[in-house]
């Protein structure tokens, strides 16, 4: 407001010495003169009105830039959803955006509405199974194994975040099954009745056995994933076995010298296993 202010009273100003400009030339050189001069000023006058406009617009647009990304930031804090990992980024910003109410949009009718799950829409049953595969892919990508690159990274970026997806998708459907089921067996319950929900159940049954399968295959991937940063840790702390064999050559320990060399050639193989193994597990998601 005060910046606007202060644009008035300049432009203002800036009218008045024109004014009295082309008064003092009218007297001196002529009316002619007088009007190339304040014809020279309606130009600048406009240079200014048009630049001062564009530099407005463009403050407007970085201040409205920096708070829609702080709002952008805040959901990915607080709203908790899985997105479609095909999503592109532009499509992904889209689906954020309807959870900023300043933006008037509404989650439930975003184009994008059937490529996102709400994590709170899902029943206590669908969160838990839904929580334990996001715990298994995060210690995947936390683990020494993949930050060191033993494992296949690039697979592990576009595989574990489809089965978190995949996951998440059944999991909505099986909520809303779920639901379906409770309003059916509300009130009077029937042979008739329970003779078209048995099998309905039973389907329902099955496909949550097959997605608690797939996550505790997320898990045992994990899990193997765990083991070779164990082996990676015992393989770091080979690395001081040097220190105790001298320590060892100063107590004239021949046997415990030994014992020290066979377990470093054990470690290794047991490190190569581990990580054959971890890799070896990875690779079962995909089918």
């Amino acid at each position: 407001m005060a910046k606007g202010c202060g644009w008035a009273l300049g432009l203002l100003a800036g009218c008045a010495v024109v004014l009295v400009v082309c008064f003092v030339i009218a007297v001196e050189a002529g009316p002619r003169a007088s009007f190339v001069v304040l014809a020279l000023a309606l130009l600048n006058l406009c240079g200014y009105l048009v630049g001062h406009d564009a530099l407005r617009r463009r403050q407007l647009a970085d201040e409205e830039g920096r708070q829609l990304a702080r709002e952008r930031d805040h959901v990915k804090r607080t709203v908790d959803f899985v997105a479609d990992p095909g999503l592109t980024e532009e499509e992904r910003l889209a689906v954020i955006d309807c959870f900023i109410p300043r933006l008037g949009l509404s989650a439930a009718r975003s184009p994008y509405r059937d490529r996102f799950v709400l994590v709170p829409e899902l029943d206590p049953g669908a969160r838990a199974l839904l929580e334990r595969a996001r715990s298994a892919v995060m210690s995947v990508y936390t683990s020494e194994a993949m930050r060191t690159r033993l494992l296949d990274g690039l697979a592990n970026e576009v595989l574990l975040p489809r089965q978190i997806w995949e996951i998440a998708l059944l999991l909505r459907v099986q909520t809303h099954l779920n639901e379906e089921q409770e309003r059916a067996m509300r009130g009077v319950v029937t042979p008739e009745l329970m003779a078209v929900l048995e099998p309905q159940q039973e389907a329902l049954r099955r496909s949550v056995a097959a997605v608690t399968a797939r996550v505790e295959s997320l898990e045992r991937y994990a899990h193997r994933v765990q083991e070779a940063d164990a082996a990676l840790r015992a393989r770091a702390a080979l690395d001081n076995n040097d220190k105790y064999r001298a320590l060892l050559a100063h107590t004239d320990d021949a046997d415990a010298m030994r014992s020290l060399e066979a377990s470093g050639d054990a470690l290794e193989q047991t490190l190569a296993k581990s990580v054959r193994e971890a890799i070896e597990a990875g690779q079962t998601l995909a089918l």
